[in-house]
């Protein structure tokens, strides 16, 4: 009841659009106390089950057409609370200090300046990869295995399975989920490039060498162990920099 409530809070923080239920945060506000515990009644019970979603179609700042999902307030609590759950887990066992995005107090400003250390240390060639649709084409069960290396609640997996069934892919847009899902699925290129000095903000990679030489081995290496992962760089925004402006990476489009 207490994760649930905080996830709520989290929520209402956000402006959002109301999802195909047609409830807004506002309606959903009166009597939440007992609207939050009737929640908790059917998640502990297992009655609880994920409502319809609703695609919008938004553009991006640089002009790429993006599909996100907009679900039912009760499901984005549910979503909210499951991540606030996990997010320690990833803290404590997943995520490396080279890694931004998606966690407490490391967003891109942070990976920015990670990078702009590095470059003034005189590691000025750059193997920097953007992965080309990280997210797509990955299976429930996928996800699942992710997960359950780094977790042993049973209940925990069985719910996660319920929240991303429904989805028309387990790690769409619009999901709460989605950058702790994104971090797990990262974790063995993470340990393939980890004895270098890396930049990762999401999943936008950056290695960090002195020769241009050791950057194209750095590349290379990357690749590899995205490939393992059915991963792959994104043409137009992956290659071999060298002294490039920190504010110019880890950029949308």
């Amino acid at each position: 009841m207490r994760r649930l409530r905080t996830a709520a809070r989290h929520c209402m923080r956000r402006a959002s659009s109301p999802g195909p239920d047609g409830l807004t945060w506002a309606q959903y506000r009166v009597g939440l106390g007992g609207r939050l515990s009737d929640l908790s009644q059917r998640l502990r019970t297992g009655q609880w089950q994920p409502g319809q979603v609703r695609h919008v179609a938004v553009e991006t700042f640089s002009g790429r057409p993006f599909d996100i999902l907009i679900c039912p307030v009760e499901d984005r609590i549910v979503h909210r609370a499951m991540a606030t759950a996990l997010q320690p887990i990833l803290e404590t066992t997943v995520l490396r200090d080279f890694v931004s995005g998606g966690r407490p107090g490391r967003n891109r400003l942070t990976a920015v300046r990670d990078a702009a250390w590095h470059l003034g240390e005189g590691y000025e060639w750059v193997a920097d990869i953007d992965v080309r649709s990280a997210a797509a084409g990955r299976t429930v069960d996928e996800v699942i295995d992710w997960t359950a290396q780094r977790v042993t609640d049973g209940s925990y997996l069985r719910l996660l399975r319920r929240v991303l069934e429904p989805l028309p892919s387990a790690m769409h847009p619009g999901a709460a989920l989605l950058p702790q899902l994104l971090h797990l699925m990262l974790v063995p290129v993470d340990e393939a490039v980890g004895h270098l000095r890396v930049v990762r903000f999401y999943d936008n990679y950056c290695l960090f060498t002195r020769t241009r030489s050791d950057a194209q081995a750095a590349y290379d290496l990357l690749v590899a162990a995205l490939a393992a992962r059915r991963l792959a760089p994104s043409p137009a925004k992956s290659g071999v920099r060298h002294a490039p402006n920190p504010e110019d990476l880890f950029l949308s489009g």
